[in-house]
């Protein structure tokens, strides 16, 4: 059964050669590529990998009492005596609220640390293989009036006027045949390997340069444009989940 599939394969390899030949056009081996090997589709989540690890709990502050955490974040190492003096003040007040500062600052460390970790944390399992993702891609490289880089995100607005997304949701592409985006962030579908590869980079979007950590790189073999009412769905969805997760940090000692 093996041999009779093989020589399936062979002949229809053979006359889609035949085919490019006698109409006078070059084989596109990408394209043959596609047709003859296992493209997986791949979810978002999935280059997300879950860190099993307790949640740390931020104490409950005021608005007035997380700016006097920040001061002291942001003077008490500071070699200027002024702001050393300004830190303790600010120390003091919190204590006199009944705030405990160190254990505020401890816990903000460990929930930062708790946080990097889960933004950074990479599938590799990924690695090497052939998949097609949609998503919004953010022009960073230009050859012409094509682009050849993106970032390849779950959601539009990302990176443009607000902090980017988690690592492990940003996947570096390049494509060096270019594609001509039509808008600041387009919605496309994306076939190609993937590697984890984490690396940050300063890179130049429409608002200005940002150094940006991608999690993952992709070296696509085609980008096409996405359905737009699927994609707009599926903004809407990524962007109720984002804004919940914001709202479950708001009035915590960031």
């Amino acid at each position: 059964m093996k041999k009779v599939l093989l020589m399936l394969l062979s002949l229809s390899f053979a006359v889609h050669a035949d085919s490019e030949m006698a109409n006078g056009q070059p084989l596109d081996l990408q394209a043959l590529d596609l047709q003859t090997l296992e493209v997986q589709a791949l979810d978002w989540q999935v280059l997300a990998p879950i860190i099993n690890e307790q949640d740390v709990s931020l104490p409950d502050v005021t608005e007035s009492q997380k700016r006097l955490l920040a001061t002291v974040i942001q003077l008490q190492d500071s070699a200027k005596a002024v702001d050393k003096e300004n830190a303790v003040k600010a120390r003091q007040r919190l204590i006199d609220d009944g705030v405990d500062v160190d254990a505020a600052l401890d816990a903000r460390a460990r929930y930062m640390s708790l946080a990097q970790r889960r933004a950074e944390s990479l599938n590799t399992e990924v690695n090497g293989k052939r998949v097609s993702m949609s998503g919004f891609v953010v022009p960073t490289k230009f050859n012409g009036v094509k682009a050849t880089e993106f970032l390849l995100l779950p959601y539009a607005g990302a990176c443009i006027h607000m902090p980017p997304p988690a690592a492990n949701q940003i996947v570096k592409l390049s494509y060096s045949p270019g594609f001509e985006v039509e808008n600041v962030q387009f919605p496309v579908t994306v076939r190609g390997t993937i590697n984890a590869d984490k690396q940050t980079e300063l890179v130049q979007l429409v608002d200005g340069k940002m150094n940006v950590t991608m999690g993952y790189a992709m070296d696509a073999l085609t980008i096409e444009k996405y359905y737009p009412e699927t994609m707009e769905a599926t903004q809407q969805l990524d962007h109720k989940e984002h804004d919940r997760k914001g709202h479950e940090h708001k009035g915590h000692a960031h």
